[in-house]
């Protein structure tokens, strides 16, 4: 994450960078942009780039990190407004990120150009993943009466290959906008077939109790 003489500058600065680095992003990706044209479009001294981030993945995992604000968030109030229904949730997130990048395409597709569809996406160093932390972010409000689990192990190993399908199309959307109608179709039905194997059913109910979803 960005050094303490980043969060130190004056807010019109940072904020002067930000918008620096974001502009190069929307041009090129992250392997391929140029330190020295953001530092010159940020009027900062040659150098002082790697006084505010130790190199470029530093920079990328704070970019992601303002997402992934905005991501949980939206998660909660989700989650809220559906009654702690995750499945329901997890459509929403996922029309909410179509949203949010359709805002500017180029600039995600760039930021997400080193990701590919496989294991590899969620198995990423952890806070370079923009689900790291998602389900302990989640959990409180969760409705896990809805769920055929029991116990926190199965919660979490269930959150794993709920995002793990959500990581495949979130990044099939960042790479072509116009497979989205396509890959929500997809997504949504992968979310069905998991949620017949989740969801309680009283013919085959697990013995087991867990507390409500936070109001």
């Amino acid at each position: 994450m960005p050094t303490r003489t980043f969060y130190n500058l004056p807010e019109d600065k940072r904020e002067k960078l930000m918008d620096a680095i974001r502009s190069e992003l929307s041009r090129t990706p992250v392997d391929e942009i140029s330190i020295n044209k953001i530092i010159h479009a940020a009027e900062i001294p040659r150098g002082s780039f790697y006084q505010y981030f130790e190199n470029k993945g530093d920079m990328l995992r704070y970019l992601l990190s303002e997402y992934r604000i905005l991501l949980f968030d939206h998660a909660h109030d989700s989650l809220q407004n559906n009654g702690g229904d995750l499945f329901l949730t997890l459509i929403d997130i996922f029309d909410f990120t179509y949203s949010f990048v359709m805002k500017d395409h180029v600039f995600f597709k760039n930021i997400f150009s080193d990701i590919r569809i496989d294991v590899g996406f969620y198995e990423r160093a952890a806070e370079e993943s923009i689900f790291h932390g998602f389900t302990e972010s989640v959990a409180p409000y969760v409705n896990k009466a809805l769920l055929n689990i029991c116990g926190e192990a199965d919660f979490a190993n269930m959150c794993d290959m709920l995002l793990l399908i959500t990581g495949e199309a979130f990044a099939s959307t960042f790479f072509d906008t116009s497979l989205h109608n396509n890959m929500r179709n997809k997504y949504v039905a992968k979310l069905e077939i998991l949620k017949r194997g989740f969801k309680r059913d009283s013919k085959r109910d697990l013995k087991c109790v867990f507390g409500t979803a936070k109001k």
